[in-house]
C-alpha cells in the first residue's frame, strides 16, 4: 500500500515538473518576436570565422562602449531615440588619404560605418575604388536610390538622390555590403553596411 502511494506521488511530481518546463519553454518562444523597425535579429555572441572585421577588430553588433575600447581616435556622440552616431573629432588615415570616421548604431548595436571624404578629388576616388577592389573583388554598379533609402532611415535630409554619383558596391563573404559614392560636388563616402541592415533597407509592408 505504501509503495503504491509513493508511486502515485512520484507520478504527480513528474507531471508538475513537465508542466512547469512547458510553461518556461512557451514563455521563451513568446519573447522571440520582431525586435525593431528593420526586424534585425539579436547579434550572436560568437561571430562566424568569416565575419566582417573593421580596423582593429570592430565587428557588427558591438555597442558604443565596445567600439570606443577598440577605436583610439577621440569621438563625439550624437544620441537619438533609437539611432546613435559617433564621429571622430579629427580625420583618420584611410589608405593614402584621411577622412572622418562615423559609426552608426541602432539600439546601441553597430550596424553601419562610414568614411566621409568632405573635400575629396576624382583622383582620390579612383584610387580608393581600386584599393577596395583589391580587398573585396570586382565592383558592381550600385543603385543611388538604395543608398538614399539606407540613409533616409537615419537622417532623411542627408542625401539628395540626384547628387549621388558614380556609386559602386562590393560584397564580403559574410554578406556585408560596401558602397562608394559621391554625395556632393567634392564629397564622397565609403559606407560599410551590416548584412542585417542591408537586407532590410526598404519598407515592404503591403507589397
Amino acid at each position: 500500500m505504501v509503495k503504491r502511494e509513493m508511486r502515485r506521488i512520484n507520478a504527480c511530481l513528474l507531471i508538475i515538473l513537465l508542466a512547469a518546463f512547458s510553461v518556461c519553454q512557451a514563455a521563451a518562444e513568446e519573447v522571440s518576436g520582431i525586435r525593431d523597425l528593420f526586424q534585425i535579429p539579436a547579434s550572436t555572441a560568437t561571430p562566424a570565422p568569416n565575419a566582417f572585421r573593421f580596423r582593429d577588430g570592430i565587428r557588427w553588433g558591438m555597442n558604443r562602449q565596445q567600439v570606443k575600447a577598440l577605436e583610439t581616435a577621440t569621438m563625439t556622440e550624437k544620441l537619438m531615440p533609437k539611432w546613435s552616431v559617433m564621429i571622430t573629432d579629427s580625420e583618420v588615415t584611410v589608405s593614402r588619404f584621411t577622412a572622418h570616421l562615423v559609426f552608426i548604431f541602432y539600439e546601441d548595436q553597430l550596424l553601419m560605418i562610414m568614411y566621409e571624404f568632405q573635400n575629396g578629388s576624382a583622383e582620390e576616388y579612383q584610387y580608393l575604388t581600386g584599393a577596395l577592389s583589391a580587398v573585396y573583388g570586382d565592383k558592381h554598379e550600385a543603385e543611388p536610390l538604395k543608398i538614399k533609402a539606407l540613409m533616409d532611415a537615419i537622417n532623411p535630409n542627408k542625401y539628395v538622390a540626384e547628387q549621388i554619383r558614380q556609386p559602386s558596391g562590393w560584397s564580403t563573404e559574410d554578406g556585408t555590403s560596401v558602397y562608394q559614392y559621391f554625395y556632393s560636388q567634392n564629397g564622397f563616402a565609403i559606407t560599410y553596411v551590416s548584412p542585417e541592415l542591408d537586407s532590410r533597407i526598404y519598407q515592404t509592408n503591403g507589397l
